[in-house]
């Protein structure tokens, strides 16, 4: 029944007594009907709000997914520029963005640290280095164990050979060059504090025949205290390292550098280092 349905004829009702009780039932169910009535009507109103309030914010939450995604193109698109001219200033590629010969050199590298390995080679950084230098300079390159430079610069123990020394300081130079260009074009780049010469005497100390049992009691790990599974990892990274360095030295036509690369994988590619058994397989032997 609704509410035009209740009609009341007030006058003819209060004329006796007997209908007041009638009248007041009457009153009641409307009363009733109207709280009902208003009950539904916000109940209603309320759902409709919530829809569209819940409609909104779907679209709201997808206008910003859409903003993020084009800002996430725009920074990916301007940070490309940005490489391509810093390739371009470093002669890696042509103003046409066609590949030199020092972007295939770049290209052989797959370590992420291209740049610093293409200008070592086009630099000459380690034309006039022995074979044991060599291996422990780039050891700071491929080195990813703990940082230990303040204890080595404060411990007399730890000595390398003075041409290993200023190669080490070029080669920081280098990355500081490096970092300074890429800045330059809003590029966020650390080279220089990637590299870690910590372990560099000890990778010396091998190159030169030194036995491995040697190297994990020698003087410079009361300093150091490195795993020698640490040590193991850093000299195969070294021989891998040396394998593309050559690779680039042949395309650059450079032939002492392959010669020297090559000394170098056969003055660190020895002994328990290289050793299949205890380092690739389950089988366990006496070395």
């Amino acid at each position: 029944m609704g509410l035009a349905s209740i009609r009341f004829n007030i006058l003819n009702d209060f004329l006796t007594k007997q209908s007041q009780s009638s009248l007041l039932n009457n009153l009641h169910e409307l009363n009733l009907k109207l709280e009902n009535e208003t009950f539904e009507l916000n109940l209603s109103e309320t759902f409709h709000h919530l829809r569209k309030l819940n409609f909104y914010e779907n679209k709201y939450s997808k206008m910003n997914e859409r903003i993020s995604s084009l800002q996430t193109n725009l920074q990916t698109s301007a940070e490309y520029e940005s490489m391509l001219e810093v390739l371009k200033k470093l002669q890696y590629i042509s103003d046409r963005n066609i590949l030199k010969l020092k972007g295939q050199v770049a290209a052989i590298f797959g370590s992420g640290k291209e740049l610093l390995l293409t200008e070592l080679i086009y630099q000459n950084l380690i034309d006039n280095l022995t074979a044991s230098e060599i291996a422990a300079l780039i050891s700071a390159i491929v080195f990813q164990g703990k940082r230990f430079d303040n204890d080595i610069n404060d411990n007399k123990k730890i000595e390398i050979t003075p041409a290993l020394n200023q190669a080490k300081q070029q080669l920081i130079n280098i990355a500081i060059g490096l970092d300074q260009i890429q800045r330059d074009y809003k590029i966020a780049t650390n080279i220089e504090d990637e590299l870690n010469f910590s372990i560099m005497s000890l990778i010396y100390k091998w190159a030169q025949g030194a036995k491995f049992y040697d190297i994990m009691y020698d003087p410079d790990m009361e300093v150091l205290d490195i795993q020698e599974g640490t040590i193991v990892r850093t000299i195969m990274r070294i021989e891998e390292l040396c394998s593309d360095i050559r690779n680039a030295g042949k395309t650059v036509g450079n032939t002492e550098l392959v010669d020297k690369l090559n000394d170098v994988t056969t003055l660190i590619k020895r002994g328990i280092v290289f050793a299949p058994s205890l380092y690739f397989s389950e089988t366990i032997t006496t070395l």
